[in-house]
């Protein structure tokens, strides 16, 4: 079996599990969906060539077990988003498509902490947003509908949360 095929079926399994992650509202359920996401999108991206994103999903991967068991700190955010920087300059050609995955993962790191689950699913939208242009650059169609699906279900998301809310969202 060739590996761009490989990679493909991981994708749309990523994909599938993307989607669904849409329509979670609560933070705990969306990190445990989160971190079966990010498994098999880097074995997808590790099949297809995209070194920048293998490597901000198992820094999200780690971020995101840490933050299920523990609280996660401004030091600990503030970690992450150096060691995901130096990492990615470090095995990325510096293109301004390798920095792509890196900021995705910093809008869900810096929206992580928050009480809030529209905050938390307003990071996952950035977050979406990055990926969505990542793999429209990257030519990788079928993720990139799946992004826009995401995109969509997030939205519903953000929507179920508010008319749910009673308090302010922010």
């Amino acid at each position: 079996m060739n590996l761009i095929l490989v990679g493909r079926i991981f994708s749309v399994l990523a994909c599938i599990l993307m989607v669904i992650i849409g329509y979670l509202k609560h933070k705990r359920t969306i990190l445990w969906a989160q971190n079966v996401q990010f498994i098999l999108f880097s074995i997808s991206y590790a099949c297809l060539g995209g070194m920048a994103a293998v490597v901000s999903n198992i820094v999200s991967l780690v971020r995101n077990l840490i933050c299920i068991k523990w609280n996660l700190t401004l030091h600990l955010q503030l970690l992450f988003i150096a060691f995901q920087g130096v990492f990615t300059f470090v095995t990325t050609d510096n293109r301004w498509i390798d920095w792509l995955p890196f900021l995705a993962a910093t809008f869900i790191t810096l929206s992580i902490r928050s009480k809030k689950d529209i905050i938390i699913k307003l990071g996952c939208i950035g977050s979406i947003l990055c990926f969505g242009t990542y793999d429209f650059f990257l030519r990788n169609w079928i993720v990139f509908a799946f992004d826009c699906f995401s995109l969509v279900t997030s939205l519903i998301g953000v929507y179920r949360i508010l008319r749910t809310t009673d308090e302010s969202p922010l």
